[in-house]
Formats: structure tokens, sequence, C-alpha cells
């Protein structure tokens, strides 16, 4: 059974009547990019170290890219692995504290992992020139330009 309207779709789907509705999915993932604004703001000093370290280093913002990656979050624990193995993330947990994975990222890296997912996710990337920030949290990927996150962080 499948029937459409305005966009959405309801299916039937193990005997269960599902909507999938693409202005409500895009509202959702709005919300969750907005969120991400709030991880940005909440490890601003990070960021900005990082920044300083990409230049301090002679890195091309072409070799690197800042991440901000809720462990937690579904997406963001199997990469924050990958990156980071062998973490002990229980500390922060038992502060009371979400653990994040912060750091410098080899971009080519970053954006071939995020093809396999989502391809927009590396048209945007690249559309940036200089300092990208990618933020994993509740449960989508936001990539921010550092102009466009100095203003959030301001």
């Amino acid at each position: 059974m499948s029937k459409k309207s305005d966009g959405a779709v309801l299916r039937e789907v193990n005997g269960q009547l599902v909507l999938d509705d693409p202005v409500a999915v895009a509202v959702i993932r709005a919300v969750a990019r907005a969120n991400c604004v709030t991880s940005l703001r909440d490890h601003h000093e990070r960021i900005e170290h990082f920044q300083r370290r990409v230049s301090e280093l002679g890195l091309s913002p072409q070799e690197v890219i800042i991440v901000v990656i809720n462990v937690d979050d579904r997406l963001g624990g199997p990469l924050a692995d990958a990156l980071m193995p062998n973490t002990n993330r229980a500390a922060f947990r038992a502060r009371g504290e979400i653990p994040y994975a912060l750091g410098l990222a080899e971009r080519a890296g970053i954006e071939a992992t995020f093809g396999l997912l989502d391809p927009e996710i590396v048209t945007r990337l690249t559309a940036i020139p200089g300092l990208a920030i990618v933020v994993v949290d509740y449960g989508v990927v936001a990539v921010f330009d550092m102009n466009e996150a100095a203003r959030f962080m301001a």
C-alpha cells in the first residue's frame, strides 16, 4: 500500500503504516544543524586552538579540517573510534560530561569517509576554500567554514 500527497508517502512496512514526509525530514535536519551550532559554541576555545595550530604547523586548509564529534552520537561514535582508537572516555562520563573527539583530521580521509555516507557532505566541504569544521552531533553531520563558525561562536 502506498499513497502520495504533497511529497509525503504513506507506505506499509512490516504491517505498520509509515509516513515518509520530506518536508518533516528537512525541518528535522535544519533543527539538528542549528543544534550543532551549540556544539560550536560549547567548544569554541578548542576550535580556535586548532585554527591556530593549522597556522603554526604551516598546514593548508586543503590538508586538514577541524572535527567536533560527539562520541555518543550514532554517527560520531564509530568515527571517533577510528580517529582516536583506544581512548578511554569513562572519565568524561563519570563527571556527567558528554565525551567529544576534537582535533585536526586529514581532510581527504574525512571526505572519503563521508562520501560513502552522503555525497552532499563532500560537496559542501569541497565548496569551502578555507578551513572547514565538521560537527557530528544530534544525528547529523554539519559542515561550517571557519568564517561562518566564527560568527556563531562570537
